[in-house]
């Protein structure tokens, strides 16, 4: 019986876990393996040369450097021994005893995971389906004997740390919540988050004198619903109010400076079109811009996987990008998306087969209704299919 014995510790094979306690070190472990694999992720990101490589990880993974390939083995070795760990003591607390058969077989489903990214695509889904259905059981099944232990309070989610992270952390001296500062500008930030909404009411409940139980779970009830209200209503109607002021003096100034002197705005314009004309290089293969036609080529097998919403953004993207280049080529002359979807075409780069057009198929009248009109917008798109991938 001393085996099973209560074992909270971050690394351990030995004991039982209860759900709580479990979810907080996987969170840990998903801080770990996401900050420590930051340069693997910049690396595959880098490799990649179309849309359709995000699902070719073995093209990904063999073009990485090799000191990376083998960082990439060493943390995921070390993330599993503490996963496994975990996964072992919360079997046990389900199963009510140590029964190595099972803890074997689950364990060894998690190890061969990280390798499965190599596997066929159906065998992969197939397998990522099985882990996570197994996932959610480990994490939401109560255990035989951690079920049985008393109601405490202080393990319950607390929703206010969760949302008011390192501000709720000051008011309740928890300033293990000012870690969010850097973890929240990295994709750990979330884990971090339901960390502090894990730990939450242990940490304010021991930091703080509190005259009763009561008066504690007052105190936390009401700072719950202020930085609800504070985070989900409040800082965002900031963070829009910041976005459109910044938007309209930009474009506020930009118009002055066309207005009153050209020649100056015209660096600015310039700058702009660069940003967008690079941003479209990730979609776009090469581009003309010629007297009567904007050209862009795309690759066969990207056009394919869009669906019709994707093909008219990027196509609404390619007549931004040429009017901003007619303005750095015809300063003074004024261009729009509107001027240049007619003239923008779309091309296979493989056969310059065409791929996206906009004409519009009769003229509208000037007492069209706004039904009429989007009708005719949206039937304006021609999309066809690449003959050749």
């Amino acid at each position: 019986m001393d085996k099973l014995r209560l074992n909270t510790d971050f690394i351990g094979f030995e004991g039982i876990i209860g759900r709580r306690d479990y979810f907080i070190n996987i969170l840990y472990t998903a801080i770990i393996s996401t900050l420590a694999t930051i340069p693997v992720t910049w690396s595959l990101l880098s490799n990649m040369e179309t849309m359709g490589d995000a699902f070719n990880y073995v093209k990904l993974f063999s073009g990485m450097p090799i000191l990376l390939k083998l960082w990439y083995v060493l943390v995921s070795t070390v993330c599993l021994f503490i996963f496994i760990s975990n996964i072992v003591r919360r079997l046990n607390d389900i199963n009510g005893k140590v029964n190595k058969s099972i803890n074997t077989v689950v364990s060894m489903l998690f190890v061969f995971q990280p390798a499965a990214i190599f596997l066929p695509f159906p065998i992969l889904c197939t397998l990522g389906i099985i882990i996570f259905i197994l996932g959610l059981f480990l994490l939401c099944k109560k255990g035989t004997i951690t079920g049985k232990y008393p109601y405490d309070f202080t393990k319950t989610f607390n929703w206010g740390a969760f949302f008011g992270t390192w501000i709720w952390g000051l008011f309740n001296k928890s300033y293990k919540t000012l870690w969010i500062f850097l973890l929240g500008l990295t994709p750990a930030g979330l884990y971090y988050a339901l960390i502090c909404g894990l730990k939450g009411n242990e940490w304010a409940y021991k930091n703080k004198k509190w005259e009763s139980d009561e008066k504690f779970r007052k105190s936390q009830d009401i700072q719950t619903i202020v930085f609800i209200v504070l985070k989900m209503v409040i800082l965002p109607i900031i963070y829009l109010s910041i976005i459109l002021v910044l938007a309209f003096s930009f474009a506020f100034v930009i118009t002055k400076e066309m207005s009153s002197s050209p020649s100056k705005a015209s660096p600015t314009l310039e700058k702009i079109a660069d940003v967008i004309i690079a941003y479209n290089s990730i979609y776009f293969e090469s581009y003309k811009i010629e007297k009567n036609e904007n050209k862009f080529y795309i690759l066969p097998g990207d056009w394919a996987g869009y669906s019709f919403g994707d093909k008219k953004d990027t196509f609404d993207m390619a007549a931004t990008a040429a009017a901003l280049e007619r303005m750095k080529k015809y300063p003074g002359k004024s261009y729009s998306k509107k001027t240049e979807l007619p003239r923008t075409k779309i091309y296979n780069s493989k056969n310059n087969e065409l791929l996206g057009e906009f004409t519009l198929e009769k003229s509208i009248n000037n007492n069209a209704d706004f039904k009429e009109i989007m009708k005719a917008a949206f039937t304006a798109y021609k999309f066809y299919k690449p003959t050749v991938k």
